[in-house]
């Protein structure tokens, strides 16, 4: 066997603090400080710097484990979305706004995939639809690709009742909470992206919860213990 490695000591509070010399005062201190004083007022007694420092390594330990644990849905929702909606209706039934229940949003959204479809219109995959097939249409199983998951969640909730019925029995949960979870999803995978607070932040996109879930005390507003 090599040379074995051993544990490193655990880092100060002032090593911590000399990583964090590239982070600007506003995203430690005012991203970092809510609901550690009241507003305009002084820090609540006790309260220190190295709170604040913690609180940030928090943060980012958290988004760290939570990012990939989105990613591993995000794949398996637009996977089983894409196959339901193919199988159903072919790869480009989705230009049929009957397929829809709001025509109106349907055509939204076809707007919307053509901007999706210029953004990235560079990708291999994106330009081998567009040049080598007849009406340089993406099939849906490659459109889905290019969609944010805030246009897959939207999409899913413009499909019919029915077929939201069946692609939610996929999951195992009946559609109406199936259609808040992708939404709440992308919210949070948002916050990930942009390295905000996500520890004890207030939900704008909360995910309707089951009675039981509610009844033990889950609460769907905040991600916090």
């Amino acid at each position: 066997m090599g040379e074995q490695k051993i544990h490193q000591p655990p880092m100060t509070i002032e090593e911590q603090v000399e990583k964090l010399n590239d982070i600007s005062y506003f995203r430690l201190i005012k991203a970092y400080s809510l609901n550690l004083k009241p507003r305009n007022g002084n820090y609540y007694t006790g309260v220190t710097f190295e709170h604040i420092v913690e609180l940030y390594l928090l943060n980012s330990n958290f988004r760290q484990l939570i990012f990939p644990e989105i990613e591993k849905v995000e794949i398996n929702v637009r996977c089983r979305i894409s196959n339901f909606f193919a199988e159903n209706y072919g790869v480009l039934g989705y230009y049929d706004s009957d397929k829809f229940i709001n025509p109106e949003y349907h055509k939204s959204f076809l707007k919307d995939i053509e901007a999706e479809i210029y953004r990235n219109s560079k990708a291999p995959f994106v330009k081998n639809f567009r040049e080598n097939y007849e009406g340089g249409q993406l099939p849906i199983y490659a459109l889905v690709e290019v969609f944010s998951f805030g246009t897959l969640s939207k999409f899913y909730k413009n499909m019919k009742n029915g077929d939201k019925k069946i692609v939610a029995k996929l999951f195992c949960v009946g559609y109406t909470y199936l259609e808040s979870w992708p939404e709440s999803i992308a919210y949070v995978r948002n916050i990930c992206a942009h390295y905000g607070r996500l520890y004890n932040a207030k939900l704008a996109k909360t995910p309707i919860l089951y009675k039981e879930y509610s009844k033990a005390g889950i609460r769907n507003m905040r991600v916090s213990k």
